[in-house]
C-alpha cells in the first residue's frame, strides 16, 4: 500500500519519532505511567514563560521537548485554570510546521488526564471534556487538511488509550466517547484523500477498544465511505478503499467474537 503524505519542511523532519508518539502505537496493553507532582503551582506558572520561549526554538526538537513535559506539570496542580494555561503550550505547538512537533503536542495534551489520575478520576474526566474534546473538535473544523488529520490522530490517542470514561455523565447528552467516535465519522466525506483514508485507519485501530453499540455505529459509517469512495468517478482512492476494508475487517472480526451486528455490503 502506498501511503500518502503531505509535504513538510523537511523529510528528515517527517519521519521523526517521539517517545510519546510511540508510546500511542503501542499503548493498547501499556500501564500508565505515575507523575508524582514535585513542583508547587507556584512553580509551575514560573517555568511556563521559559518554555513557551523554547516553543520558539529555530531548532524543532527543542519546540518538541518543551511539550514533552505537559503531562508531568498537570499532575503538579489541582487548578483547572492552571491546567488551561498549560494546556496553551499544546495548543500553539499543535499548529508547528513540523509533523512530528504537532503530533506530540496533541498527543501530551490528550495523555494529560493520565498524569490527573491521583487527583481522582472526576478530574481527568474533567480534563478531557472542558479542554481536550473542544480542541478535538476545532482540529476537525480546521480549513487545513493537516489539522483535520490531527483530529483524527487525537480520537485514536485517546479512545485507545482509554483516557475518557465509557459511561455517560448526568447532565450530557452523549458519553465522550461517542462524542468523539462522531467527530471522526464526520470525516469520511471529506475532500482530501489523506484525511479520508486515515479514518479508516483511526477506526481500524480503536475497533478493539470501544464498545458493541459503538462499533455498530462506526460499521455503518465506514461502509458509507467504502460505498461513496467506490463510486467515484475514477473508481476512488485505492488507499482509502485498503483502510476501510481494513476497519471492517476487524470490526467482522469482532462480530464473530460476539453478537453485534457488522454491516454487509452484499446485502
Amino acid at each position: 500500500v502506498k501511503f500518502k503524505r503531505e509535504k513538510n519542511s523537511t523529510s528528515a523532519e517527517d519521519d521523526a519519532v517521539s517517545l510519546s508518539s510511540f508510546q500511542s502505537h503501542t499503548s493498547i496493553e501499556k500501564k500508565d505511567p505515575v507523575f508524582l507532582p514535585v513542583l508547587s503551582e507556584t512553580q509551575v506558572l514560573r517555568l511556563l514563560p521559559t518554555l513557551t520561549g523554547l516553543a520558539s526554538s529555530r531548532q524543532w526538537r527543542v519546540r518538541q521537548g518543551a511539550v514533552e513535559i505537559v503531562p508531568a506539570l498537570l499532575g503538579c496542580t489541582n487548578s483547572l485554570e492552571i491546567r488551561s494555561e498549560i494546556a496553551q503550550l499544546c495548543f500553539r505547538l499543535m499548529g508547528d510546521s513540523v509533523d512530528a512537533v504537532r503530533n506530540t503536542a496533541a498527543e501530551c495534551l490528550c495523555l494529560g488526564g493520565g498524569s490527573l489520575g491521583s487527583h481522582g478520576e472526576d478530574v481527568a474526566s474533567e480534563w478531557v471534556s472542558a479542554i481536550v474534546v473542544p480542541q478535538v473538535k476545532s482540529c476537525s473544523h480546521s480549513a487545513d487538511s493537516k489539522q483535520r488529520r490531527l483530529a483524527l490522530k487525537m480520537v485514536e490517542v485517546i479512545l485507545v488509550n482509554s483516557v475518557c470514561p465509557m459511561a455517560r455523565k448526568k447532565g450530557t447528552e452523549i458519553p465522550t466517547h461517542r462524542e468523539l467516535v462522531e467527530i471522526g465519522l464526520a470525516l469520511k466525506d471529506d475532500r482530501v484523500a489523506n484525511v479520508r483514508l486515515n479514518v479508516g485507519r483511526m477506526f481500524a485501530s480503536v475497533v478493539p477498544t470501544l464498545q458493541e453499540e459503538d462499533v455498530g455505529i462506526i460499521s455503518k459509517g465506514v461502509t458509507e465511505l467504502l460505498v461513496k469512495e467506490r463510486g467515484r468517478e475514477d473508481g476512488g482512492d485505492r488507499d482509502v478503499i485498503y483502510f476501510a476494508n481494513k476497519a471492517l475487517a476487524r470490526i467482522q472480526s469482532r462480530s464473530e467474537e460476539g453478537s453485534f451486528v457488522s454491516y454487509d455490503l452484499n446485502k
